[in-house]
C-alpha cells in the first residue's frame, strides 16, 4: 500500500464505479431498492422536524431529499460531494422537488468546512469507499452538537445475494463484482464491520439492522439495476482481467439474466445493507 493510503489524516476514497452520466444514472436507479430502508432508519434513529441534517457523501441526493422531507420546510440539510457533476444533478434535483431546505456542497468530507451544529449525520454507501472510515466518523462526529445523531447504511457481501433458483448470470454479475471490488480496494464487509468502526469512532448504545431487496418476474427493474452496475465497472473489469467485454455482452445483460430468473419464476436478491444508528454523548 503506498504512503497516501496509509495517511490517517485524510481519509481516501476509492470508487471503481467512475464518475459518468451513466453512474448518475445508476445511483438514482439505485435509489428506488434502497430507499425506504433508509427513510425507515432515519425515523427509527430519530430524524425529525425541524433538524439540521448533514448528508456525507450525498451523490445525486437521494439521501438528502429523503432527510429534507423528514426535516421539512423549518428544517435544513447540507449535502456534500466530491463529485461537482453530480452534486449539479443533487441541486436540480432538489430544485424540481420544490425543497428549499436543501443545499449542497463540493467537497471532500473529511476536510471541507462546516458548522458544528447539526442534530445529525447521515450517509449511505460512503464508509465503504474510504480507506480509513474510523477516522472518516471522527471527522464527521466533530460536526454533532452534544446528543446529535448519527445514522449510516453499507452494503456487505460476507453473505453473497441469494438466487433461487440458481442463475448462472447471476452468479457471474456477483463475481464480477465482488472481484472487481475487492481488487479495487473497496471494503466489501463494511456493513458488519460499522458495529467495531463506530465503538473506535467514539459512539456507544448502538442499533442496528440488516435489509435488502428482493425481486423477480418479467418486469422488475433489478436486473437492469445489476447490469448498469456492471456497466459502470467494466473498464476495471477489463483493467484487473477479470473478464473480456466480450464475456461480459453488456448490451443483453440485463435480458439475458431477465429471461433466465424470470423464465424459472425466480428471485434475486441484491446487496443487502446493514444500517446502524448512535447519539453523540
Amino acid at each position: 500500500m503506498s504512503p497516501a493510503l496509509k495517511d490517517r489524516n485524510t481519509p481516501k476514497s476509492i470508487y471503481p464505479l467512475g464518475r459518468s452520466g451513466e453512474e448518475t444514472r445508476r445511483l438514482q436507479q439505485q435509489s428506488q431498492f434502497y430507499n425506504p430502508f433508509t427513510r425507515r432508519l432515519f425515523e427509527d434513529a430519530g430524524i425529525s422536524a425541524g433538524m439540521k441534517v448533514l448528508d456525507a457523501g450525498c451523490g445525486a441526493g437521494d439521501v438528502s431529499l429523503i432527510a429534507a422531507e423528514l426535516v421539512g420546510p423549518h428544517g435544513m440539510v447540507v449535502g456534500v460531494d466530491k463529485d461537482p457533476s453530480v452534486i449539479e444533478t443533487a441541486r436540480k434535483r432538489s430544485c424540481e422537488a420544490g425543497l428549499a431546505n436543501v443545499t449542497f456542497v463540493e467537497g471532500d468530507i473529511c476536510s471541507v468546512a462546516l458548522s458544528s451544529d447539526f442534530d445529525a449525520v447521515v450517509g449511505r454507501l460512503i464508509l465503504m469507499y474510504l480507506t480509513e472510515p474510523v477516522s472518516a466518523i471522527r471527522k464527521l462526529l466533530a460536526h454533532l452538537r452534544p446528543a446529535g445523531i448519527a445514522a449510516f447504511q453499507e452494503a456487505d457481501w460476507t453473505f453473497k445475494p441469494a438466487v433461487l433458483p440458481p442463475s448462472r448470470y447471476a452468479e457471474q454479475i456477483y463475481s464480477w463484482m465482488l472481484r472487481c471490488f475487492q481488487m479495487a480496494g473497496v471494503e466489501t464487509q463494511m456493513g458488519l464491520k460499522l458495529y467495531r468502526a463506530f465503538l473506535e469512532a467514539g459512539f456507544s448504545e448502538l442499533q442496528m439492522r440488516l435489509e435488502a431487496p428482493l425481486g423477480g418476474g418479467p418486469d422488475w427493474d433489478g436486473y437492469d439495476y445489476l447490469a448498469n452496475s456492471v456497466r459502470s465497472m467494466l473498464p476495471l473489469l477489463l483493467k484487473f482481467g477479470i473478464a473480456t467485454a466480450a464475456e461480459v455482452e453488456i448490451d443483453s445483460l440485463a435480458q439475458r439474466l431477465r429471461e433466465e430468473v424470470g423464465g424459472q419464476n425466480g428471485v434475486v436478491m441484491l446487496s443487502p445493507l446493514v444500517g446502524i444508528w448512535a447519539i453523540k454523548h
